[in-house]
């Protein structure tokens, strides 16, 4: 579980305060990873991902939308796990209008406190992506008040980018479920905290059980919702563009791909190295399995997204492969740490 800081290397001269940035694969974990480096807590992408239980599985359909299916591969409340894990305080600020949060923002950054925020790539001008794609995590660490602008880092783009208020404003909102923020923001004083074996079991053993114990719409048994929703996907006028973007969810936008899977592997790589029931259960090779699962999911989606005609059976036999090997790691992660 190693990392280090970096040189700044992206800041105008006259702004002098610190950051911690080094490229990631996911927004959440690159982003956390780094708010803990800058307060002295150093970890891996992984092992920051690992600790927030990140695994999850969400299926969600909203009508009159240009995303009407969504699946989303990722714990819903990853952010608030990965502090609950270390036992460090937390909770997002939120705001009743832009200006508030403006404010309260340029303030932190003032006392020179990074801060994690969520945002809707859509109003990120860096992005250029014209489809809402909300709660995604970047990191402010300085404001320009000549250019009026925030300086923030975001995943795997290596340097400081330049926003303008009023677009971070915008992006900081979002009203869409099944990510809903208003300015949610975190920018902690200071963080006292360290990885330790009890907490690396109770990470791994927590995010397996909220996989087994879903309702209809997460976890495991949300595989068998999407499979009963194809139907709807199927006549819908736009079902070309839900697979497409389904791929994209689990394959590519920011997921380090095959659905966070391989980034967890990695995880539990690391975690073996300090819990010899992690390597004992092999549970890395079951995670690995999953993780071939879900790539092999997603090429599925992006060929089908090609067809002529929605090949339902193929999509159900990739899902199904993907609940299949799923199952097998959680059972074999709860009967290890349980």
């Amino acid at each position: 579980m190693v990392g280090g800081e970096v040189s700044e290397t992206a800041v105008r001269p006259k702004i002098g305060a610190r950051h911690c940035h080094r490229p990631g694969r996911h927004c959440g974990s690159s982003a956390i990873r780094d708010l803990l480096e800058f307060h002295g807590l150093v970890m891996s992408e992984a092992c920051c991902f690992g600790l927030g239980a990140g695994l999850g599985i969400t299926y969600v359909e909203t009508a009159a939308s240009n995303t009407p299916f969504i699946v989303h591969v990722r714990s819903m409340e990853f952010e608030e796990k990965v502090f609950n894990t270390l036992d460090i305080p937390f909770s997002w600020r939120g705001y009743r209008d832009q200006r508030s949060a403006n404010t309260d923002l340029k303030r932190v950054l003032n006392e020179n406190r990074p801060a994690l925020l969520l945002t809707d790539i859509f109003h990120l001008p860096y992005f250029q992506s014209n489809t809402h794609f909300a709660g995604h995590a970047i990191v402010a660490w300085l404001y320009d008040e000549e250019r009026d602008e925030v300086l923030v880092s975001d995943t795997e783009r290596p340097g400081l980018i330049a926003v303008s208020t009023a677009d971070l404003a915008d992006a900081r909102f979002s009203t869409a479920p099944p990510f809903i923020h208003n300015g949610n923001l975190f920018a902690p004083e200071a963080i006292k905290a360290s990885v330790t074996p009890e907490r690396i079991r109770r990470a791994i053993f927590d995010n397996a059980y909220a996989l087994a114990n879903g309702d209809r719409f997460s976890g495991l048994t949300a595989l068998d919702t999407w499979i009963d929703g194809l139907s709807h996907w199927a006549a819908d006028e736009n079902w070309r563009w839900s697979l497409r973007f389904a791929y994209q969810v689990i394959e590519k936008r920011g997921t380090g791909g095959a659905g966070f899977r391989t980034l967890y592997a990695d995880f539990l790589e690391e975690a073996s190295a300090r819990l010899t029931v992690v390597r004992d259960a092999k549970l890395v090779e079951l995670m690995r399995g999953a993780a071939a699962a879900w790539s092999g999911l997603a090429a599925v989606l992006k060929m089908a997204s090609e067809a002529t005609t929605f090949p339902s059976a193929d999509i159900e036999l990739a899902i199904n492969r993907v609940k299949s090997h799923e199952s097998r790691y959680v059972k074999r992660a709860l009967d290890a740490l349980g």
